[in-house]
């Protein structure tokens, strides 16, 4: 592994400029990379079309036996015919004891009987069919041909199969053909019985080679019960395998690889349960995996492409990277000399952008960290001037409003007392209450002297609601918190509502903090301006400009309150307004626990 660590220096010795040492190192990863996938795209289609093939090849042979099958059992019902008539079982059993006469119309009888059937069916690999008696007598031919003279027919081994078998159907092959024998009896006469044997071409399997989409020297055989071939759905080649792939077909079904080289053949087999004889599908490798010599083919000419790209583009990319490591040397020099004004400009997204952006970010924390705080400091004052320029004089009013209070009383008009009386007690709370820091209760007190108001303002217009949780009430918030809120919403909300309007104020608290929310159900914000809203409240406070927009309807008030909140508690403080065209306005202040 030592060579591999030491194999950067060898580069940077031997190619001591970047863009040398760049070009190189994209050749050598490209061609590394491009030949690991290449050989891996290559195993794991062999496996994959391997696999596949030999799947589709078992299901191929399943399909061919499952036709073979279909069209036996249709053939062995032709010879059953028989057996739907009393008439012939009884001619069969009292054969022996007729006159000549009955004898010969028997047999013209029953030989119409199964040419009727051949012929109703019309069977494009029908040769002829020859009706024995159990003494091996031919009793009719659908050709006037003959096996043999009876001791013949009773020696031979297909008529002994067929008597063996004892009512089911036996295959057996013969050049040129195959055919089916069945023993038809009465199952009260043991002795008495017939064998009907019928002959047929490989039409069948012919068929069943042009429907089965084989490849061009690919080729199936039909082997009988003694593994013997009897069919090669080769043009022209006689039914043969070579005794060692046939060896090894001795299960009822499976499928192997034989032979070597481009000979290698896939091998798939099964073996049919009615008729006891097995399909062989035989399939050359250099056919089923001659795609992949196409994916070879491709993957060569990709790679060169690549190569020639590569280093195209090594170039470009290193003329592109050299460059601005060059701007950032002579950068560093300039902040080196002492001047910490200098910014790098790279726009760029890679290492070398992130470390200028990394130091033009390091710079500008350092000047925003001066700035914030000296900034903070003015801005808080301004609110706090601003706010105290609200109170216009509340010492003046206050006993001016006790005048009004005791002029109302005196007449006895009540509405102007009560309104005195409010007012009076929120410039109190202003005037007597000089810290920052207020309880939850004590703003409770001064909005419901500012919703007195209102209510005799309204007449009644306003429907207002405090849903607050107890132990909220020592809370500690920043004074002239709610009145900016609740005054927002009755002069932007319920004020230009047709009709009446409520203002709901609720307090509670999560895991996550304690929420103080103001809802109205007034005319609502439209989703442009709502958008303004939010946006002004993303911008940082210590800019020289900082105001919600005019065209968003929202007071000076709710400025002053996010602004203070923001100053004082900073990440710990979230605030969030929701509202819809026509449905109302939600705002909710969020303090993290």
């Amino acid at each position: 592994m030592r060579w591999l660590q030491s194999l950067p220096n060898i580069f940077m010795a031997l190619f001591p400029r970047i863009r040398t040492t760049l070009l190189l190192s994209y050749f050598v990863i490209i061609l590394i990379c491009i030949a690991l996938i290449s050989t891996a795209s290559f195993y794991i289609s062999y496996n994959s079309m391997a696999e596949r093939v030999e799947t589709a090849s078992a299901q191929m042979v399943r399909q061919i036996e499952f036709n073979m099958d279909n069209d036996f059992h249709n053939k062995r019902n032709l010879l059953l015919a028989p057996y739907y008539n009393q008439e012939y079982i009884d001619n069969i059993n009292a054969y022996p004891g007729m006159d000549n006469q009955n004898k010969f119309l028997f047999r013209q009888k029953l030989g119409d009987l199964f040419l009727k059937g051949f012929n109703i069916t019309p069977i494009p690999d029908f040769i002829r069919f020859q009706i024995y008696y159990s003494n091996g007598e031919l009793l009719n031919s659908s050709d006037n041909s003959s096996f043999g003279s009876a001791s013949e027919v009773l020696r031979a081994d297909w008529f002994r199969q067929a008597v063996a078998k004892d009512g089911l159907v036996t295959f057996f092959n013969s050049p040129g053909m195959y055919s089916t024998a069945m023993l038809i009896r009465d199952f009260s006469n043991p002795i008495g019985f017939i064998v009907v044997r019928a002959d047929y071409t490989f039409g069948l399997f012919d068929g069943i080679r042009q429907r089965a989409d084989l490849t061009v020297n690919s080729r199936f055989l039909i082997l009988n019960d003694s593994n013997a071939p009897i069919y090669d759905s080769a043009d022209g080649r006689q039914a043969s395998i070579d005794s060692e792939t046939l060896a090894q077909i001795h299960s009822d079904s499976g499928k192997f690889w034989t032979g070597s080289g481009d000979a290698k053949m896939l091998v798939s087999y099964t073996r049919s349960q009615y008729s006891n004889w097995k399909t062989v599908l035989i399939m050359p490798k250099t056919e089923i995996f001659s795609p992949l010599d196409k994916i070879k083919t491709t993957a060569i000419w990709t790679a060169l492409a690549a190569l020639v790209v590569s280093t195209i583009l090594s170039l470009l990319f290193g003329r592109s990277i050299t460059k601005p490591i060059l701007h950032l040397y002579k950068t560093v020099n300039h902040i080196k000399r002492g001047d910490f004004s200098v910014r790098v400009d790279i726009k760029r997204k890679d290492e070398i952008g992130r470390i200028a952006m990394n130091f033009n970010a390091m710079q500008d924390e350092l000047q925003k960290q001066i700035e914030t705080k000296y900034v903070y400091q003015i801005k808080l004052q301004q609110m706090e001037l601003a706010l105290l320029y609200s109170q216009i004089n509340p010492h003046f009013l206050y006993n001016t409003l006790d005048s009004i209070k005791a002029m109302a009383d005196y007449y006895k008009v009540e509405e102007i007392g009560q309104m005195s009386q409010s007012l009076a007690d929120m410039f109190r709370y202003n005037t007597r209450n000089s810290n920052e820091i207020v309880t939850l209760q004590e703003e409770l007190v001064q909005i419901e002297a500012y919703m007195n108001i209102q209510g005799i303002r309204f007449e009644g217009k306003i429907d207002y609601k405090q849903e607050i949780e107890e132990e909220l009430l020592d809370f500690p918030m920043l004074k002239m918190t709610l009145q900016p809120l609740v005054e927002n919403a009755v002069f932007h909300g319920i004020e230009r509502k047709r009709g009446k309007g409520s203002i709901h104020l609720k307090a509670w608290r999560e895991e996550d903090g304690v929420y103080i929310q103001v809802s109205d159900d007034g005319v609502g914000i439209s989703e442009a301006r709502l958008e303004e809203i939010r946006d002004s409240l993303r911008q940082p406070l210590y800019q020289e400009e900082f105001k919600l927009p005019a065209a968003a309807n929202m007071g000076i008030g709710v400025q002053n309150v996010y602004a203070r909140y923001t100053i004082r508690y900073g990440e710990g403080f979230h605030f969030h307004i929701d509202s819809r065209k026509g449905k109302g306005t939600q705002v909710t202040l969020h303090l993290t626990a």
